[in-house]
């Protein structure tokens, strides 16, 4: 039998951060990144449909995955893998790399790590933001990959970061102009069983995912959304209501999964819930305050629950004003009331999240803040100490000065701040120093430890219970 040219794996690897096994992490879902890269492989050129293949890893298993990647890799000239990558599971697509290349396959790393540290992947080459453009670039496909697309960094053996950082980031893709259809659905294995994590659970019903935009409209301080994807951008409902169909088409959906940031902050959401509230499936989604206060906000609440929403995380984050904007959420505490309020009454059960760890924090205060938290009618809180995020505004402050670190510590560059557990220890969060100057990470801990166990007794779930 003749070799095919090329051929792609699309490796959803499962996410395992350090100390932890697969499986044990909370959720497993579609792999919408790569799912898109390869929609847009298709659509560049049609005679590489059989030609690209996705592998899931907590499907599969380690060893099993890695062996029908090679082996499917092995029918081609050209082998390429493809995976996405995290910082606390960068380690794991090193391993996964590692092996790959054993076997010389061509492999490519894309994802919010890389977008920010390219020089600590081991990858052939690597993506910086959005991935579509690279692969229209590289696909249809020339015997070898092209010196030059967008966003795309070819590593050599030894990185530096100023080399890497050479080429920009790419986030000029609009939704738009995502490949039709958005994602490749068909790809899936069918007989894959995904699972929601525990704030997102709706009585074990099966979910699958689907997005609508890119970015977020909000810039907390906190997260690395626009620094990955740039400025928001949502997709057409038409496009919506298309990608739906694929999935539907291939895929028993017993729940969904909104992954967009905000997804009442859609300018056409009245006309999505329109199209979502006619599946009769049952769904979850991100969402800020914003759009369930002031007046429209109980009529807000009342319409996702007429189309099915039976979950929102809810971007609270803190019940304290100045905490708030230090976070940089748009919203103060009257807000945050109000909004789970009004969900609550439309029946709509609320997710949040609190953040612990700023420079200011103090026991006494915190206990006022928790009982508030504890005020709300919550169907679960997360509660995390803040982590310093790669590309997030308040990691840049950290780098530059802006906000000091306990004990003297010295950062120069962002790097240093990448999970070292041999310099900043094991305690969350995993390898990095804490900013708070009144509790060390040890005290933090304990505290998030006793906060859990007292959110727990009032009844409301957390995302370690």
């Amino acid at each position: 039998m003749a070799m095919d040219e090329v051929r792609v794996a699309m490796v959803n690897q499962a996410f395992v951060p350090p100390g932890m096994e697969i499986g044990q992490t909370g959720a497993h879902l579609p792999a919408l990144g790569l799912l898109m890269l390869a929609s847009a492989i298709e659509e560049c050129d049609a005679s590489m449909k059989g030609k690209i293949a996705y592998f899931d890893e907590e499907q599969l298993g380690l060893d099993s995955c890695r062996f029908e990647v090679v082996k499917f890799l092995s029918g081609a000239k050209t082998g390429i893998v493809m995976l996405t990558t995290y910082t606390m599971t960068h380690h794991r697509q090193i391993e996964f790399f590692e092996e790959m290349k054993r076997h010389d396959i061509l492999t490519i790393a894309g994802g919010p790590h890389v977008t920010i540290h390219p020089e600590t992947s081991n990858a052939d080459y690597v993506v910086r933001g959005e991935g579509v453009s690279a692969m229209r670039a590289i696909f249809p496909w020339k015997g070898s990959m092209p010196e030059v697309a967008p966003g795309m960094i070819k590593l050599t053996k030894n990185p530096s970061e100023s080399e890497t950082k050479l080429i920009r980031v790419q986030r000029k893709l609009d939704p738009s102009i995502w490949p039709e259809p958005s994602f490749a659905y068909h790809l899936l294995p069918t007989d894959i069983c995904h699972r929601a994590s525990h704030k997102r659970n709706l009585a074990n019903l099966r979910p699958m995912s689907i997005l609508l935009s890119k970015g977020c409209p909000s810039a907390c301080h906190f997260c690395t959304s626009g620094s990955q994807n740039g400025r928001w951008g949502v997709a057409p409902i038409k496009r919506f209501e298309n990608d739906l169909r694929h999935l539907l088409d291939h895929h028993e959906v017993e729940a969904i999964e909104f992954h967009d940031d905000d997804l009442l902050a859609h300018p056409d959401i009245h006309e999505l819930l329109a199209v979502v509230g006619n599946t009769n499936i049952p769904w979850t989604c991100y969402a800020r305050v914003n759009a369930l206060v002031g007046p429209r906000g109980p009529a807000m609440a009342e319409a996702i629950a007429k189309a099915g929403c039976v979950r929102v995380f809810l971007g609270l984050e803190a019940m304290d004003n100045e905490r708030l904007a230090f976070l940089g959420k748009q919203a103060s505490v009257e807000d945050n009331f109000t909004a789970v309020s009004n969900l609550h009454e439309a029946g709509v059960e609320v997710a949040g999240a609190w953040i612990i760890g700023l420079p200011d924090d103090c026991t006494d205060a915190l206990n006022v803040e928790l009982e508030r938290f504890l005020s709300l009618p919550l169907y679960s809180l997360d509660i995390n100490i803040l982590n310093l995020n790669p590309g997030a505004s308040l990691t840049k402050k950290v780098v530059n000065g802006k906000i000091p670190l306990p004990g003297g510590i010295n950062i120069s560059k962002a790097a240093e701040l990448l999970p070292n557990p041999s310099l900043f220890g094991k305690e969350e969060p995993f390898g990095q120093p804490t900013i708070s100057m009144n509790l060390t990470k040890n005290e933090l801990n304990d505290y998030a430890k006793a906060a859990r166990r007292r959110t727990l007794l009032a009844g409301i779930g957390t995302a370690r219970d």
